[in-house]
């Protein structure tokens, strides 16, 4: 083929290149592709809400009425640390109201003693409360729980992926707990659906040493029951879950 034969081929191929983009790139396709990104920015918009609505009671501080009974944000640091004492023995007086086991100490509350906390540090004691305020609500909502063992911050958790740093940070927390073996599942619902974002990793259970419940119908231990999950209501199971919570960066 001539070097003027290669020329036109090329040419020909060009051409008839372009004309198919022309028929591909038409009036229907920008239409088409300018719903595509009305629709995605739409969905944008809908996420960065969710997770502002879901980051905003980790965010909040709390509340107190103040004249003419309107609620107002507290801005003094002295007057946030009454409040938080308030409300740490609030959550402990329902717990006992609920007959709920619990040793001293078991839930993680700041204590400065007489010193007055600095913003720095009340925000995060902020946070943590209200995590702590959502485990106990679930405790309270959950009539199986029998002891509340202990609640524990801890520094880092296995799940977290840091490539998502710049979306969101993690809270790691453990939660260990007694109550009967069939509500656990009960028990890790109540976890997911509530308004603080946790993210279960692990939960390990044992019934090491653990007797039947009082309340227990079962007279010997050769005794097989028809209904299984009848004998599992009769157990007290300890459980410990891993779990962090998604604090958002909106």
């Amino acid at each position: 083929m001539s070097r003027l034969a290669r020329i036109w081929r090329i040419y020909h191929l060009h051409s008839k290149d372009i004309l198919q983009k022309k028929d591909l790139y038409n009036e229907s396709w920008i239409s088409s592709k300018i719903r595509e990104g009305e629709l995605y920015n739409k969905e944008v918009e809908e996420c960065k809400s969710f997770l502002k609505g879901m980051d905003d009671h980790l965010e909040s501080v709390f509340v107190i009425r103040g004249t003419e009974e309107r609620l107002m944000k507290i801005e003094d640091e002295a007057l946030w640390k009454n409040e938080y004492e308030k409300r740490i023995s609030e959550l402990l007086a329902k717990l006992e109201a609920r007959h709920v086991a619990a040793d001293k100490g078991v839930l993680p509350f700041q204590n400065w003693e007489t010193v007055i906390p600095a913003w720095d540090s009340i925000l995060t004691a902020q946070k943590r409360f209200w995590i702590i305020e959502a485990i106990v609500n679930i405790i309270l909502d959950n009539t199986a729980i029998t002891k509340l063992g202990k609640v524990t911050f801890k520094d880092s958790c296995c799940s977290y992926d840091t490539s998502f740093a710049h979306i969101y940070t993690a809270i790691p927390i453990t939660i260990e707990v007694e109550l009967q073996a069939d509500r656990i599942q009960s028990l890790l619902h109540d976890i997911l659906k509530s308004p603080v974002p946790f993210v279960i990793e692990g939960v390990n259970i044992s019934s090491r040493d653990k007797i039947p419940s009082p309340n227990s119908h079962i007279e010997s231990d050769n005794v097989l029951s028809t209904d299984v999950n009848d004998n599992l209501s009769h157990f007290i199971t300890d459980v410990i879950i891993d779990a962090y919570v998604i604090d958002y960066k909106t």
